[in-house]
């Protein structure tokens, strides 16, 4: 006998996590392309809750030393309260945001050093 109940149990509520992960996916590949779009962002917000769908593609995630944590917090978001999932979310939407402006200006500087030598 199971004590506790996987998230997407009923088929409607998988409906919506495959509707997010649709939406995600397209506006992650759009932004990819545009820059107005954090691309990167969606990928992770869909990979992340393909991951609650599939346990095996969570543990392929799992893999990854860069989404791991993302994972492992919002395995830990289950016990708290809406308020307190809302503040996480919302902290971890910044850090993946300041994470990818930072690989950008890593990118970007890279591109500058690679012009200046030629």
């Amino acid at each position: 006998m199971q004590t506790g109940t996987h998230p997407f149990d009923n088929v409607s509520t998988k409906v919506i996590a495959c509707a997010v992960i649709v939406g995600c996916l397209l506006l992650g590949l759009a932004g990819l392309v545009l820059p107005l779009i954090p691309g990167l962002l969606f990928l992770a917000i869909a990979a992340v809750v393909a991951a609650k769908l599939s346990p095996k593609f969570a543990e392929a995630l799992r893999q990854n030393d860069t989404l791991r944590p993302y994972l492992e917090r919002s395995d830990r978001m289950a016990g708290l309260s809406s308020g307190q999932q809302a503040k996480v979310v919302g902290l971890l939407v910044l850090k993946a945001l300041i994470e990818g402006v930072e690989w950008l200006v890593k990118g970007a500087m890279k591109l500058l050093r690679m012009a200046e030598r030629v």
